[in-house]
């Protein structure tokens, strides 16, 4: 396992909501573990600044509703400063204007963060100042890995979803620098789809077999244990990580060819959307 840290630069985008408030916490005890640089950010939507459309109501009005915006964001940036200024965080807190996700995203590449955090949804869908759906645009899109917070800030015990490929491979190795600062423990799992190998199941066990035996050998420093699984990968991964109260789903952002279904894939968009706890997406 590599000695550079996956996490010395994090970009955490907030936005009230109770998840980005599990998030702001989570990162505080992170970045005391990784002695992390954290840029806090919110976003405010250009239409919520611009109403222009809206002719017929009266400027002063128009005015009032975008400055509201303005200092609603300002809030939350100031609570989040707040929070990490009494654990001893220094922070880096920053308002921008623009499509949420698109800013986020690009002052990540622009910046080169290592690690993107925020929550999965905002308090409720008619909130315009939360990140709602953009949670799911940035995992999908940004350049660097994402991490999706959802129900809680403890990371006990790690789930890692791998096959074979580069960026699982990666993802156990961020998921090793986890457990090793917050002494968890970690499954490394395989998940084999026995009918795309016919009627030789036994060829589908010694590949899940070989695949996991060669990750697991690379965990060094870490509690962990291997587990090899048939099914469909999304459903399997979301259904153990649920059931067994896992704290943290790790999956790197692609498998190694979108030809193969028993490779991972795009499996990375539905565990983010249907687990129940936070998920690393790490390319």
């Amino acid at each position: 396992m590599p000695n550079k840290s996956y996490f010395q630069k994090i970009l955490l985008a907030v936005d009230g909501s109770q998840t980005c408030l599990l998030a702001e916490e989570l990162i505080v005890v992170l970045a005391k573990k990784f002695q992390s640089k954290v840029t806090v950010v919110h976003a405010v939507a250009e239409q919520l600044l611009d109403l222009t459309p809206y002719a017929d109501v009266p400027k002063s009005v128009l005015g009032e509703v975008s400055e509201w915006f303005l200092k609603r964001g300002e809030e939350i940036l100031g609570n989040a400063q707040a929070l990490f200024s009494e654990e001893g965080v220094e922070i880096d807190a920053r308002l921008v204007h623009g499509d949420p996700a698109e800013k986020i995203i690009s002052l990540a590449a622009d910046e080169k963060y290592d690690l993107i955090v925020t929550g999965n949804r905002g308090e409720t869908e008619v909130e315009v100042f939360s990140l709602g759906s953009n949670a799911e645009k940035i995992s999908r899109h940004a350049e660097c890995s994402v991490l999706i917070i959802k129900e809680k800030t403890k990371i006990s015990k790690i789930l890692v979803a791998i096959d074979g490929s580069e960026n699982a491979r990666k993802g156990l190795q961020h998921a090793v620098q986890l457990a090793q600062k917050f002494n968890a423990e970690i499954t490394v799992m395989n998940v084999m789809e026995r009918g795309l190998f016919g009627l030789k199941p036994q060829v589908a066990q010694n590949v899940g077999e070989r695949t996991l035996s060669k990750a697991f050998d690379e965990v060094k420093g870490a509690s962990a244990t291997k587990r090899l699984e048939f099914g469909n990968p999304a459903e399997k991964i979301i259904e153990i990580a649920n059931k067994e109260k896992y704290d943290l789903i790790v999956v790197g952002s692609r498998g190694l060819s979108r030809t193969k279904r028993f490779f991972l894939g795009s499996v990375s968009d539905d565990v983010s959307h249907h687990a129940h706890c936070s998920v690393l997406i790490v390319r």
